[in-house]
């Protein structure tokens, strides 16, 4: 273990600690930030890793190759791991620095108060994993070589792996950026299988290192020198399995339903309103909007909901709305509220290619999200905004808003007709006419 003094004038970690901390307070500036959720601000954070983890392993390398002559060849009073500890310890620190200052901003951002311990730990873990990568990397590699692998690697497997299909490979990196929305709880088996991947790693360099060290120094022939290197990769290979094992068949985000027991109900109006706790500063204004629109829905004909409920649609209780919203603007709300209301795309599979593909059905969800919207009372200024010309089907000039005002001219009978025959074409998987037209 050397002074401070000699740290601070040796080690490029400490170096460039300062802009690394800046760079990951800026990046966490750039990200969009959750609801005032703590575990979401906290996953969105983990998106710095990818040049946090390459910043860990490269000036781990360089530790490793200023300590190879001591590695290899001098005997030492302590041992080899306790040296290669101390010698990544400030690359590690400088980076979970980093990292926590990434997770401050988007929980200041978000209106978090409290980060996710669990998703720290993981990246912490991390770090020490890459740095362990990075502190064998300078032990066996060339400096001009082993910086850039630090480098490269870390960024190639939390940037481009999380980018590639299957898309639950992501789920191995410890990088949780699609996790959480407000709805939603991290899936413990994501987190499990990272875990593992991580031990994997650093069991690997350890392996590979001393393995490496032993048999430089019996002076073994070339077949023996290559144990060390299929003992570690039989090591990655295992814990890369046992982690594939866990999140096969998952999708992009690494999530699970939140405990519905979380959820605060209050009742106003005849509406029963079910908020998360990250919304209850906001409930009063909530369901001041929502048992509004619900009236309004009422009046015009629309068959709405006694319960309205955060939770996630896939176990919302049977005959309520499940919606999700941000902030308590009236507009916003009735936007969120018309969305919930409008039914859920079907996954269509076209059966020549066994692909997901769209339907020309699928255009009317514009047309019935218009119509909920101007029937929960939006703004007109925002109605157009969302809805008005230009803003109908992709690639279109259609405009839902003329079809909106023959609505109201209307009964509420035709009014629940037309809004069964759309709702209709938005669940179907079949090639159909898209005939909106509003009849008495």
């Amino acid at each position: 273990m050397i002074g401070l003094r000699s740290s601070l004038r040796a080690m490029p970690a400490l170096w460039l600690a300062l802009p690394m901390v800046l760079l990951a307070g800026a990046y966490g500036m750039a990200l969009y930030p959750s609801d005032h959720y703590g575990l979401g601000a906290t996953a969105m954070g983990t998106g710095a890793l990818p040049f946090i983890a390459g910043f860990t392993a490269a000036t781990a390398a360089w530790e490793g190759a200023r300590l190879r002559p001591a590695v290899w060849w001098s005997p030492a009073v302590r041992s080899q791991l306790e040296v290669a500890g101390w010698a990544v310890l400030p690359s590690v620190l400088v980076g979970v620095l980093a990292l926590l200052v990434a997770v401050a901003v988007l929980l200041v951002r978000s209106g978090a108060t409290v980060p996710d311990l669990t998703l720290i730990a993981v990246g912490v873990l991390d770090l020490v994993a890459w740095a362990a990568v990075g502190f064998a990397a300078g032990i066996l590699l060339p400096v001009p070589v082993a910086v850039p692998v630090g480098i490269l690697l870390p960024f190639v497997w939390l940037a481009f792996v999380p980018a590639m299909y299957p898309v639950w490979l992501r789920h191995l990196t410890g990088m949780f950026r699609d996790c959480c929305g407000l709805n939603e709880a991290l899936a413990p088996a994501a987190v499990v299988a990272s875990v593992l991947v991580d031990i994997g790693v650093i069991v690997a360099a350890v392996v590979l290192v001393a393995g490496w060290r032993s048999m430089r120094q019996r002076g073994g022939s070339g077949r023996a020198r290559a144990i060390p290197i299929v003992a570690s990769g039989l090591v990655l290979v295992l814990t890369l399995r046992a982690g594939v094992g866990l999140v096969s068949g998952m999708t992009y985000a690494p999530v699970v339903t939140r405990d519905q027991a979380q959820l605060t109900c209050r009742e106003r109006a005849g509406l029963t309103l079910c908020l998360w706790p990250e919304h209850a500063p906001e409930a009063d204004a909530l369901a001041a909007v929502a048992s509004d629109v619900r009236s309004r829905w009422l009046a015009a004909g629309i068959d709405a909901p006694a319960i309205f409920t955060e939770a996630a649609r896939s176990v919302a209780p049977a005959g309520s709305l499940a919606f999700g919203v941000s902030g308590t603007a009236p507009d916003d709300v009735i936007r969120a509220l018309a969305v919930a209301m409008a039914p859920p795309y079907p996954v269509c599979i076209d059966p020549r290619t066994g692909t997901q593909m769209g339907t020309t059905g699928a255009g009317a969800m514009t047309w019935l999200q218009a119509w909920y919207a101007a029937a929960g009372g939006m703004s007109p200024g925002r109605l157009v905004e969302e809805y008005g010309y230009g803003q109908g089907m992709p690639g279109t000039t259609l405009d839902p808003l003329p079809t909106v005002d023959a609505l109201w001219k209307v009964s509420p009978e035709a009014r629940r007709a037309w809004v069964a025959h759309a709702a209709a074409l938005v669940a179907t998987c079949e090639e159909v006419e898209v005939d909106l037209t509003v009849r008495p």
